[in-house]
Parts: structure tokens; sequence; C-alpha cells
């Protein structure tokens, strides 16, 4: 008996989890993640597994945010770009949000890249 209510409730537990393995991810962004760049980036592209809505994005540098835009009229895709200020010499720190049109969950992430200059 309790054999059979421990395969149901294993079941049933993959079941309830089986969505979340279908969450947007990053799989990739130009600049990449801790890249040292000798000259400042024009754009910022993430790239995702499935379509996707970005709801958020914020640059910042020494705790001063930089004004990005992003144009949340844009159709979901697996590709969003958004075109940066001229960036000074610094460290970086972009943070996401995202969309998923697939199962309408928000996910989220960081990552820092540097420009060091010439």
């Amino acid at each position: 008996m309790h054999k059979h209510w421990l395969i149901a409730a294993t079941v049933t537990g993959v079941i309830m989890c089986g969505p979340a393995f279908g969450h947007a991810k990053l799989r990739s962004s130009q600049p990449p993640p801790d890249a040292e760049l000798r000259a400042a980036p024009k754009s910022l592209t993430l790239n995702f597994n499935e379509d996707v809505r970005l709801a958020v994005l914020t640059l910042t540098a020494a705790g001063k945010e930089i004004r990005v835009s992003v144009d949340r009229n844009m159709p979901a895709a697996p590709q969003v770009t958004v075109m940066l200020p001229v960036l000074a010499a610094g460290k970086y720190q972009v943070a996401w949000s995202a969309l998923s049109a697939g199962d309408g969950h928000v996910t989220k992430g960081t990552f820092f890249f540097t420009v060091v200059g010439d």
C-alpha cells in the first residue's frame, strides 16, 4: 500500500515540476559575461533558448544606472538587441528580466563585462 502511495506522489511531483523545465534560459550574450573589451560595445544582444519579451534591462557602472531604451512593443523573439550609449572604460553590470512567450514565466539574471579601453 505504501509503495503505491510513494509512486503516485512521485509521479504527481514530476508532473507538477514539468513546466519548470520549459522556462526561458539565457544561452549567450554579446558582449559575453566577464568579457574584457578594448572598445566599448555599441549594442547588447541577449540570446535565449525560446521566444521572450524583454521586461527589464538595466546597465550600471560604479553604482550609477546608465539609461538604456527597451522597446517593449517588439514581438517575442529568441534574440533581443538593444543599442547602448557611448560607454567609458569601466566595469558594467547587466541585469535583465524576460517574460517567456511559451509559458508566461519570468526569468532574470545578471552578468558583468568590462571596457578596458586602449
